[in-house]
């Protein structure tokens, strides 16, 4: 901001006009000045996001494992009992199609991220509803998830963020769902198996990401 000086006048005497305007002029920079300043801080805290994660998640249907734990069908198992976040997994078995699991979250959010992977995997085998609490629900179908018993790459379908592996090298892998209505609550999250050829596991934990509250 610039050093503004009064120039003080007795009652009667004239300002000189070069004078008044060098004072407009400075008061119009230091305005124009403060704008930009409260532009930049809305448009950084705009930008701003908030993230937590939710762990130990229970649901009330689907067969749970711990990571160590052979699953019928399936031959291995992670060689651990954590994870990163996971400390169990739910999963439906080869030959087997339907509702893997579901969390009751009641949160809104921008973006889910779960944690996955598949037996015969590198395949389109997951998808996920959202069911929102005014009874409207958002599914989204063949989700690619990719094999968890040895690191893929990324590829363009269904592309994950991050991964975890184990001690005997089987993979969990990060990916995430945009929600088109991330103003509404979401009740529950519903994980469906769908195809017999792959059996996808879901970790019990998810994690949200959620922009800040925009500066009106």
């Amino acid at each position: 901001m610039v050093n503004f000086e009064p120039i003080k006048k007795k009652p009667g005497e004239l300002i000189r006009s070069e004078d008044w305007n060098k004072i407009q002029e400075d008061i119009k920079a230091d305005l124009i000045a403060l704008k930009e300043e409260i532009d930049t801080l809305k448009n950084y805290v705009n930008s701003l996001t908030e993230s937590f994660i939710l762990v130990n998640l229970e649901s009330p249907t689907g067969n749970a494992y711990n990571l160590n734990e052979e699953i019928p069908g399936e031959t291995g198992n992670y060689a651990t009992t954590v994870a990163g976040y996971i400390t169990k997994q739910w999963v439906l078995g080869l030959g087997k199609t339907g509702e893997i699991c579901r969390f009751g979250v009641l949160s809104s959010f921008d973006i889910l991220y779960y944690w996955s992977g598949a037996v015969n995997g590198d395949k389109k085998a997951l998808s996920i509803t959202l069911q929102y609490m005014d009874g409207t629900t958002y599914t989204t179908q063949d989700l690619y998830i990719h094999e968890c018993t040895d690191l893929r790459l990324k590829g363009e379908d269904n592309p994950y963020m991050e991964y975890y592996l184990t001690p005997n090298e089987r993979v969990w892998y990060k990916y995430a769902l945009i929600n088109p209505n991330p103003t509404k609550t979401v009740g529950e999250i519903l994980f469906r198996d769908i195809t017999e050829e792959s059996a996808p596991r879901i970790g019990n934990a998810i994690q949200f990401r959620t922009k800040v509250k925009p500066i009106t």
